[in-house]
């Protein structure tokens, strides 16, 4: 008899209090989970933004490495990138018409940056802007408004070139504008371009 009344007074299912128990875990994780999403996109955005822009830098040493026409000819100085902060949203992949010695040689000109002849006007994404411009001079780096990076067949030869003057090393940071996330981009001497943060 005693065993029938045990059995009678176990009833499996669940209570009112683990019902709520396991739906605010859920919805605890669930929070967790929608918010980690959004800045997981933010990240993406700058990340593939730096990405492709040292993926460009090495197609135009590419481009240079595989004598690629501009139009009808291959461009004397090589190819490369040029970078301008006023216009934040962009980068343009670029021939570099002159050769060394000639006047605006290493010097983006817009005649340079068609692309119905071979070069690229690069869009960042909407939500990243290239903020700074940093070029070394020895171990001091000064800010700049406009750059370009080319590649000199056939070595290829690295020129960082600004205002008229070559350097050792190009940064290019690139700034995501919900967050305000930074990336930078390296490129230096013998044409190695790298995310370093």
């Amino acid at each position: 008899m005693k065993n029938k009344r045990q059995l009678k007074l176990f009833r499996p299912g669940l209570t009112f209090v683990e019902m709520i128990v396991s739906v605010s875990i859920i919805a605890f994780i669930t929070a967790i989970f929608v918010t980690n999403y959004n800045t997981t996109n933010k990240r993406t955005d700058i990340v593939m933004s730096s990405q492709a822009l040292v993926s460009d830098i090495h197609q135009a040493q590419n481009n240079s490495l595989g004598l690629l026409k501009y139009g009808t000819e291959v461009p004397a100085g090589g190819w490369g990138v040029h970078f301008d902060l006023t216009n934040k949203n962009q980068y343009i992949l670029f021939a570099d018409l002159n050769a060394p010695g000639e006047s605006g040689y290493r010097d983006y000109s817009s005649d340079e940056g068609d692309p119905n002849q071979g070069a690229r006007i690069v869009p960042l994404s909407a939500q990243t802007e290239i903020s700074a411009l940093r070029i070394y001079s020895g171990s001091n780096t000064n800010p700049v408004e406009s750059a370009s990076v080319t590649f000199l067949p056939p070595d290829p030869r690295t020129n960082i070139y600004s205002s008229g003057a070559t350097s050792t090393a190009l940064e290019i940071d690139i700034k995501e504008l919900r967050g305000n996330t930074i990336k930078t981009i390296k490129v230096n001497f013998l044409g190695l371009a790298e995310v370093i943060n």
